[in-house]
């Protein structure tokens, strides 16, 4: 298991996507709670959490840029 971090979000591949949103790329950590979000300082319009562990969609702050999650093969109920 891996925590979502503070150092984690700002290691983690930051870029503009071909749709000209700056996305933050959180795949494959092995991720299972949603949490320290607050981290990102609402700078990405998109934020990847693909092939995670998480199990709920909740624990998340106010963002007012975001636009997309993707969550696509986590343990979603």
């Amino acid at each position: 298991m891996s925590k979502l971090t503070a150092e984690l979000i700002a290691d983690s591949p930051q870029f503009m996507n071909s749709v000209n949103d700056w996305e933050l790329s959180l795949r494959g950590n092995k991720i299972q709670v949603i949490e320290n979000l607050g981290a990102t300082l609402d700078q990405f319009d998109c934020i990847d959490f693909s092939n995670n562990e998480i199990r709920r969609l909740d624990g998340f702050p106010y963002l007012r840029r975001l636009k997309m999650l993707i969550i696509n093969n986590n343990k979603l109920w």
